[in-house]
């Protein structure tokens, strides 16, 4: 009988990252394995949208080897980690209890199949699209090298195995063109091919790839690495948009059109938010959609310009709803966590899929923080006490 080979959290990490590429964070976030031995057994996944002490307390009734939440339970830099209230708290009571924790948030964002794309599905939304394709903070980069036939493999290997050549959902994405490459070996120069003062001509392979910008030192130390010349040439051209696939939110169009009042309940129904504020027009047939889960009130101008009947998002300011309010399209404010928390049921999915009968997987839905209390009647004439 064959032994069963322990799953660590390195192995969780790796099944997240293929569907959601944590080079493809943003560069001010902070997202993979933030707490844990990346090589501890992992036999209990809980999934949740933050390390709060409601789900503190559902480890404490319910014990799991790992926590995967989709905001960073560490997002600024620690002075310290102490028990007391503070950003550490939840950091000292995880490790305590010896639970690792892996966070994929930006990355999760960005995803074909992220944070919105998540919430569309709910929707039934047909025909989406990424509202803005590629993910503008990842700062994505084409590499450029120049190899022989004979190693243009093993750099392709390499640059995967350092986070590049992945576009959306596939990897070892690469262009690859035959060209002549001519150089001349100076006296301090130790070439591979020829000898010194003397110019050659050899055929190279144009290799053509992509990286995130947290992933391009790296790419290019990989690429010198398995290059057999000892001054490869090397181009690093920065790209603009969907150079990685995916992107800000989406754009789809529902089922059939409807509404604004049926619309706003089909909203309601499908993704159960604790409140809802709409801004905007009060009738409107809405047919095209567009959506960015948690906070997403700055792309209002990007789903109006895609030409979106209605956009549901979170975290809408006073002004920001202002400006919606004397638009022509309806602004829908969910709040944060009631959007990005469908993300949850995807990464429990994604572990499932990959480690069958091996890793159990649970998932705390939590609501909004921020609850409705009503106001309270007014007293006869309008007048407030």
């Amino acid at each position: 009988m064959s032994r069963r080979v322990a799953v660590t959290v390195k192995d969780v990490w790796t099944a997240l990252d293929e569907r959601f590429p944590f080079a493809h964070c943003a560069d001010w976030d902070n997202a993979g394995i933030l707490l844990g031995d990346p090589g501890a057994p992992v036999r209990s996944v809980l999934v949740a949208l933050d390390a709060t002490p409601g789900v503190m307390a559902s480890l404490r009734r319910r014990p799991a080897d790992l926590l995967v939440t989709h905001h960073p339970v560490v997002f600024t830099p620690l002075k310290s980690v102490r028990p007391d209230p503070g950003p550490s708290s939840a950091a000292f009571a995880l490790l305590r209890m010896g639970v690792a924790v892996i966070s994929a948030h930006t990355n999760a964002d960005a995803a074909p199949r992220g944070v919105s794309h998540a919430m569309g599905r709910r929707l039934r939304l047909r025909a989406t699209r990424p509202l803005i394709p590629g993910e503008p903070s990842s700062g994505a980069c084409k590499i450029v090298a120049f190899v022989p036939p004979s190693h243009a493999e093993a750099v392709l290997c390499a640059v995967a195995d350092a986070g590049g050549a992945r576009i959306g959902g596939y990897s070892r994405c690469s262009f690859r063109t035959m060209g002549t490459g001519t150089f001349l070996a100076g006296p301090d120069s130790a070439p591979r091919i020829g000898s010194r003062g003397t110019e050659e001509r050899v055929e190279e392979v144009r290799l053509e790839t992509v990286a995130p910008a947290s992933r391009v030192r790296a790419v290019l130390c990989a690429v010198r690495k398995a290059h057999p010349y000892d001054e490869p040439a090397i181009d690093v051209v920065p790209l603009r948009e969907g150079a990685l696939g995916g992107g800000v939110g989406i754009l789809g169009e529902l089922p059939e059109p409807l509404p604004l009042d049926r619309a706003l309940e089909a909203v309601r129904r499908a993704l159960r938010p604790s409140w809802m504020h709409v801004a905007g027009p009060r009738r409107k047939a809405v047919r095209r959609v567009a959506i960015v889960g948690g906070s997403g009130a700055e792309f209002v101008h990007a789903a109006r310009e895609a030409g979106a009947d209605l956009y549901v998002t979170g975290d809408v300011k006073y002004h920001q709803a202002l400006d919606a309010a004397a638009g022509d399209m309806p602004v829908v404010d969910i709040g944060h966590a009631s959007g990005e928390r469908w993300i949850l049921p995807e990464f429990r999915r994604v572990i499932g899929a990959r480690f069958p009968g091996v890793v159990s997987t649970r998932v705390v839905m939590e609501k909004e923080p921020m609850r409705v209390v009503p106001a309270g009647r007014r007293r006869r004439g309008g007048e407030k006490p």
